[in-house]
């Protein structure tokens, strides 16, 4: 009886410490990236509210199965608009690395039929693809990996651009893009990229 107590005290001693440090890397990794943006603020965010609560984080698991490790996915607030609103995101990892986020963001012009924004859309012509780190009215799916972004043109929201991206080999890549550039309260966007990378 004694040495199953013993026993069942090691087993204990051994997984508290564990547990310790699951708990003590998410909590490091988010003040590591709260004082990263503090101290490199992009040029067109608003700075932080150190009275408001700690920054919605996303845990994601970052490198090969072998030599994997977990992540978080920090969001900040950078512009608040009449309708739209943009977020740039930090990634810390529990080997205390912190890195800017990246999303590749096609850049387009929008040729009109005849040249009258009224006439319907006669081409959509994408001629460079930037790496940009605001992403405008966010949503992040951590069951998919998936970043998306809607970026209205207007109120109404019936003219705009939806993004997707999703988070592979370290980095986010664009799966989805469309554009809806018609000004008709209707919702039909061309897709220019659509495409599945898993």
């Amino acid at each position: 009886m004694p040495s199953r107590l013993l026993i069942w005290i090691g087993v204990i001693l051994l997984a508290v410490p564990a547990t310790a440090r699951e708990e003590n890397w998410w909590a490091d990794a988010l003040e590591k990236a709260q004082d990263y943006h503090a101290a490199n603020l992009p040029p067109l965010c608003m700075e932080p509210d150190t009275s408001e609560t700690e920054p919605p984080s996303f845990e994601l698991q970052v490198g090969e199965e072998t030599a994997a490790h977990q992540a978080l996915i920090v969001e900040f607030p950078c512009q608040i608009g009449a309708y739209s609103q943009t977020a740039v995101y930090l990634l810390s990892d529990q080997q205390g690395t912190v890195s800017q986020i990246v999303f590749p963001s096609p850049k387009f012009d929008v040729n009109y039929v005849g040249g009258e924004e009224s006439a319907g859309v006669d081409t959509i012509v994408v001629y460079e693809t930037p790496y940009l780190r605001e992403v405008v009215n966010p949503s992040y799916d951590p069951s998919s990996r998936t970043m998306s972004e809607r970026n209205k043109w207007r109120g109404l929201g019936d003219a705009y651009t939806e993004t997707r991206w999703q988070f592979k080999n370290g980095k986010f890549e664009i799966t989805y893009f469309a554009v809806d550039a018609t000004f008709d309260g209707k919702d039909d966007p061309i897709v220019l990229i659509e495409r599945d990378i898993w």
